[in-house]
């Protein structure tokens, strides 16, 4: 009698979860309507070169990626926004009217994912990372006048 009452649990909890499996199989999982750096769109982009490919990145992403060059992980979460404030505002000077300005008229580092981990370590990176993009993701838009 337990053995039989094993498997009909057992089959019970294999219908009920099957189509959910097939479901994750096919559709796979969705991503997050979070926001963030990936997918922010401000209209005004920085030309950059990355792999000896030309590509345009929107200010607020290259902001977060120049921002470790400016100000190192010990600072803290006001200076990171602080800072992120001023190298919008020099980006948007150096733009004038434009939308788009070049990597080269800029005086940053940019620090890709690679430079991150290779100059702070691993650990260091996904520790820090989510700092430098929530200072800029706090100050979206946000420049000196």
């Amino acid at each position: 009698m337990g053995e039989k009452l094993t498997i009909v649990v057992a089959m019970a909890v294999i219908m009920v979860m099957m189509p959910y499996l097939i479901t994750m199989a096919i559709n796979g999982k969705k991503e997050s309507n979070e926001i963030n750096l990936k997918n922010v769109n401000t209209g005004r982009d920085v030309l950059i070169n990355m792999n000896g490919k030309n590509e345009l990145m929107d200010v607020e992403e290259y902001i977060a990626g120049v921002l470790p060059s400016v100000a190192g992980p010990e600072s803290n979460d006001e200076m990171l926004a602080a800072q992120a404030v001023a190298i919008r505002t020099q980006i948007y000077y150096k733009m004038g009217n434009e939308t788009v300005v070049r990597e080269e008229n800029l005086t940053y580092e940019y620090y890709t994912k690679e430079k991150y981990i290779e100059k702070w370590g691993k650990t260091s990176y996904n520790k820090n990372i989510k700092r430098y993009e929530n200072a800029v993701m706090s100050t979206i838009g946000k420049i000196i006048e």
